[in-house]
């Protein structure tokens, strides 16, 4: 606390404004029209020399633009951004990832741009709650699932100073729309260091963990192609090889960028087409499409013949624990500590939205109402007579 009492008066003022000027924003432009969700606050450890608003997040920084939305959400956030090089940080339901040394970190300063959120999608969304609604912008209490998930991706970008992209992407005649994602994948790392493809209903339960201390975590260093999530151990989430290993999921995918990505991700997007892959056509229109493809073909025959068996430097397999599922269906293992996938739950995306939002707002609007000095007058110490309230009226 004493980190965030010692940043100039103005600008923790501003601080305090935003969450009100964001909150009336949202009355008066008529996006919200039922009752808030519940607030969760958000569980963050870290050295016992941070508080809950973090000092390494707010050195050398200048008050935001109040014209510009994403830097009323970074000013929003910053307070409670967890630190790249963090020790430890603490999920939702209580368990602690802590990283490796740090002389072993891969990630010491933030990419910025350099990292692109990707969404791809091929439906129209232009019903009433959703993103590209054509009467004008969808009512909170009709925000459809899909358009749940692909603003949290947007405000999880702009937290932390990513770039972020919406692809409407193409039909192909020749396949399910779901192979645009690796084909869109493959472009966008021309122009970025990282690209986050994710599935809608693939969301952060943190947003305040950025992107580089998971990168840290998961070990992720410049070798590394691809990394996706495991799926659940139980069928039908084996692959069709004769080695019947657990699927990927490409709900979530990191990719780097480089030459050796190119040429994986071409032959990922050629597989249907049998370039490379005999028996991959089948995957062009059958469960589970782009999905299946990797983990039937791909991961064990990519660039010079390398397998992940033989060089597992290229492809990180993530932890269903950390990386995939939701605690809703923790019988199958995957709670998605670090990253939720709502396959299970699809409807569900619309409450960690809010989730989101709210565990912003709630430590930011609880300090400025109730901590600081001005709104709260404590008579508990008195004892009165009658009607009587104080000898002398409250201070303005």
């Amino acid at each position: 606390m004493a980190a965030f009492q010692n940043m100039p008066q103005a600008w923790r003022r501003l601080i305090f404004l935003i969450p009100v000027l964001i909150i009336t924003l949202i009355l008066a432009s008529g996006l919200y029209t039922g009752s808030l969700p519940k607030p969760r606050m958000p569980k963050v450890v870290f050295d016992d020399s941070h508080g809950p608003f973090h000092s390494d997040c707010q050195a050398n920084h200048t008050p935001p633009n109040l014209d510009s939305l994403p830097d009323i959400i970074r000013a929003l956030w910053q307070p409670l951004i967890l630190p790249i090089t963090a020790p430890r940080f603490v999920t939702l339901d209580g368990t602690e990832k802590l990283l490796p040394p740090q002389n072993e970190l891969v990630h010491t300063k933030p990419m910025g741009k350099r990292i692109c959120i990707l969404d791809v999608d091929t439906r129209d969304l232009a019903g009433e709650g959703s993103i590209f609604y054509s009467e004008g912008v969808p009512p909170w209490d009709k925000l459809g699932s899909p358009s749940a998930g692909f603003l949290s991706h947007y405000l999880y970008a702009q937290i932390h100073g990513y770039s972020y992209k919406f692809i409407r992407a193409p039909q192909y005649a020749d396949r399910a729309p779901h192979w645009s994602k690796v084909i869109f994948t493959k472009e966008l790392l021309k122009q970025y260091d990282i690209v986050v493809m994710m599935d809608y209903d693939a969301m952060f339960p943190s947003p305040e963990v950025p992107l580089e201390w998971m990168l840290n975590y998961w070990k992720i260093d410049r070798d590394v192609i691809v990394a996706m999530a495991e799926d659940p151990a139980g069928e039908p989430n084996f692959d069709d090889s004769e080695k019947h290993k657990v699927n990927i999921n490409s709900g979530f995918i990191i990719a780097q960028a480089g030459e050796k990505s190119q040429r994986l991700f071409k032959d990922w997007a050629e597989c249907p087409s049998e370039v490379r892959y005999k028996g991959c056509a089948k995957w062009a229109q059958t469960l589970f499409h782009e999905q299946a493809a990797f983990s039937t073909h791909v991961r064990y025959d990519f660039l010079d013949g390398y397998s992940i068996e033989t060089h597992p430097q290229y492809i990180r397999m993530l932890p269903c624990q950390e990386a995939n599922g939701i605690p809703e269906v923790s019988g199958s293992g995957c709670v998605g500590h670090l990253v939720r996938h709502y396959w299970g739950r699809k409807g569900l995306t619309n409450r960690e939205f809010g989730h989101n939002v709210m565990a912003a707002l709630t430590p930011l609007l609880v300090q400025a109402a109730y901590k600081e000095p001005g709104h709260v007058e404590d008579l508990r110490s008195k004892v009165l007579k009658g009607a009587e309230v104080l000898d002398k009226p409250p201070a303005r």
